[in-house]
């Protein structure tokens, strides 16, 4: 046994080999990581709904239900579409236009930052595309294959049983087959139909008009090409309706703010009027009832400023990331109040919400990875720690807290009590992160739904509407030509369609649908529906005569708010003529002075000039006092002789016995002896 385990082979690693192992396994863990960090991410596009006719339906994935869509409704990746008999939907997702017609299934298989990919099950859908981006990042399948734009435009596809019809009203597609075949293309003016009975077919012809697609074109004609204010992005979604219902001012504090300009309420504050709709991706979603309330509500923030809400979009982003609602939250247990119990049942939650400011960091409830907190606020607020500890502006303002009283109830404002109007404590108490589903749910009031595995309903006959121009009725779709009249196409015998269509189940509460003839129009906008029961005519009247007392109140508000506005620019225009007053006297004032610093100089010159004559005027005077000097006498000075040349004598000597003498013996005069310069005399 020694022998064997001396003889075993021994795995030795020095630090090296560590090193190198431990940059293996990183480099192999870390794309796996990283997916399953996208994973948890939500999408961060989405569409909105921006018009429905009659009934459509959204599938619900957590209940298995089909729930029923309204305006400004958020559509995501993996949401399913489908409208009922003389229905039709209008979605915008970015700068893109989408239009489903009536009994149709539409599923957005892929709506992200790289492709938006729409799979049409049955019916019709119809895309406006305004940039190549979009162009090239949307497709559109069918059974038979896949759609692709090539370029900006206007397309329709519509799926039949046998296969598929492309239209091409501007612009170019290629249409790809599913099992590989050559590839079709085709351009303005043209529509192709697709189908594979033993081998691709291709019948191309020119566009035929039928009711979805005069509908489509007229909308795309009152849509345009709006303009979208230079401050936030084209691509984000609803930000085209922005010009249209309010104006933009600058803030000193916060930059570019927008003002809505249609607000007649006078407690409205954001996220009061409209209502909380369940998203797997994201949790509680807000539906606002405005017809601008998309923007607004799902990027930015909200700010008092000036006496009045404003939006402010933030820095500007090409593709900002969509957030179900950025709010925070409050309540979320019972009050301290005294509640009366039967039995042993605690009182329902009550939960509220507030609006959040500027550089307030919005925490999702919902699945994320650090990257997404920073993309969906400003970086710069999410790197501050103050910011992001700093205590939300709104939340203990009652006048932007909006709860939910009871059960049932509608948003109210946040009740205060006593006379310093100070709210409940129980409503105050921060929630960190939103609600659950089963928790807000309790106190929402009910929503309309069908069960998935119904029976198809028995389609009554109604009255054809050449307005809207309906499928349902039998329409002929008919060829444009200028050189005569419209005449109708020579088409197959139409086919029912295979897939049935769930029926509608009424809520609990209401009469189920008759399915009798429906009454005669009377007043209805919509001539198809079914005229509602005589026992709720009265409710209708009732509703009727409160929308009347609403309208007056709201114009009585309107005039109030236009008589301040016009007492404010006459404030504002006194405090601009006073300004200009004060202006003109400043610009006085500067002239006085400048004209009194001119003449100043003036004087200061001309005395300096007297000065200068007065001193010339001196100096002359002094001139002419003054003595004449005597001319100068020249002294002449005599010459002297002219020396003659002495003839010499020979000098005698002296006796040695002899002493000095001063003078020569021989009349020669010494040194001291000689006659002095006559000039030497005058100095």
């Amino acid at each position: 046994m020694a022998s064997t385990a001396a003889s075993a082979p021994k795995l030795v690693l020095n630090r090296r080999a560590w090193r190198v192992l431990a940059l293996t396994l990183l480099v192999a863990i870390a794309p796996g990581a990283k997916a399953q960090d996208g994973d948890r991410d939500p999408p961060t596009r989405a569409a909105r709904v921006v018009n429905v006719v009659g009934d459509a339906w959204l599938f619900d994935h957590d209940t298995r239900e089909w729930v029923r869509i309204t305006r400004n409704q958020t559509v995501a990746e993996g949401d399913r579409l489908r409208t009922d008999d003389r229905a039709r939907v209008s979605l915008r997702a970015g700068s893109t236009t989408i239009w489903l017609d009536e009994r149709s299934d539409l599923e957005l298989s892929q709506l992200d930052e790289d492709r938006t990919l729409l799979q049409l099950d049955r019916g019709d859908v119809a895309v406006r595309l305004r940039t190549a981006e979009n162009a090239a990042e949307t497709r559109l399948r069918t059974r038979e294959g896949t759609a692709q734009p090539e370029r900006e435009g206007l397309y329709r596809v519509e799926q039949l049983d046998r296969g598929t019809k492309v239209y091409v009203w501007q612009g170019r597609m290629r249409f790809d087959w599913a099992r590989g075949a050559m590839p079709v293309s085709m351009g303005t003016g043209e529509q192709v139909e697709l189908w594979w009975p033993d081998s691709p077919r291709a019948e191309r012809g020119p566009l035929y008009s039928d009711g979805f697609g005069d509908w489509v074109l007229a909308e795309s004609r009152e849509e345009g090409d709006r303009p979208v204010a230079r401050y936030v992005s084209p691509e984000m979604t609803g930000a085209e309706d922005l010009d249209r219902y309010g104006r933009w001012e600058t803030a000193p504090d916060y930059g570019p703010v927008w003002i809505p300009t249609t607000i007649v309420v006078a407690d409205w504050a954001p996220y009061r009027y409209g209502r909380w709709v369940w998203s797997r991706h994201w949790g509680w979603t807000w539906v606002d009832d405005a017809p601008w309330g998309f923007a607004p509500f799902h990027y930015g923030r909200w700010v008092s400023w000036g006496g009045r809400w404003c939006w402010s979009p933030g820095p500007y982003v090409h593709r900002p990331v969509y957030a179900p609602a950025l709010v925070g939250w409050v309540g979320g247990g019972t009050s301290v109040s005294v509640n009366i119990t039967i039995g042993n049942r605690p009182p329902p939650p009550r939960f509220g919400w507030y609006p959040l400011a500027p550089r307030e960091v919005y925490m999702p409830a919902y699945r994320h990875t650090p990257r997404y907190v920073t993309r969906i606020n400003d970086p710069r607020d999410v790197r501050d720690p103050v910011t992001v500890q700093r205590p939300h502006r709104y939340r203990d303002v009652p006048a932007a807290v909006s709860v939910l009283p009871a059960p049932g109830a509608g948003i109210q404002p946040l009740p205060v009590r006593g006379p310093d109007r100070k709210p409940d404590p129980g409503w105050v108490r921060p929630l960190p992160v939103a609600p659950g589903r089963g928790d807000l749910a309790a106190v929402l009031p009910t929503l309309p739904t069908r069960a998935v595995e119904a029976e198809p309903q028995r389609r009554v006959p109604r009255t054809p509407d050449g307005n809207m121009g309906w499928r349902s009725d039998g329409q002929v779709p008919v060829r444009r030509d200028a050189r005569g009249p419209e005449m109708p196409a020579q088409l197959p015998p139409a086919t029912t369609s295979t897939v049935p269509l769930p029926a509608v189940q009424p809520p609990p509460g209401l009469p189920a649908r008759s399915t009798q003839e429906p009454a005669p129009r009377t007043g209805d906008n919509m001539p198809w529906r079914v005229q509602q029961q005589p026992q709720r005519d009265q409710q209708q009247r009732d509703m009727q005569q409160q929308r009347d007392l609403q309208q007056q109140r709201e114009a009585q508000q309107q005039r109030e708010l236009q008589q301040r506005r016009d007492m404010e620019q006459q404030r504002e225009q006194q405090q601009q003529r006073e300004m200009q007053q004060q202006r003109d006297m400043q610009q006085q004032r500067e002239m006085q002075q400048r004209r009194d610093m001119e003449q100043q100089r003036d004087m200061q010159l001309q005395r300096e000039m007297q000065q200068r004559r007065e001193e010339q005027q001196r100096r002359e005077e002094a001139q002419r006092r003054a003595p004449q000097p005597e001319p100068q006498r020249q002294i002449e000075v005599p010459r002297a002789p002219a020396m003659q040349p002495q003839p010499q004598v020979q000098p005698r000597a002296q006796p040695r016995d002899e002493g000095p003498q001063r003078g020569r013996q021989d009349g020669v005069p010494t040194r001291g002896d000689r006659p002095r310069d006559p000039k030497q005399q005058e100095r």
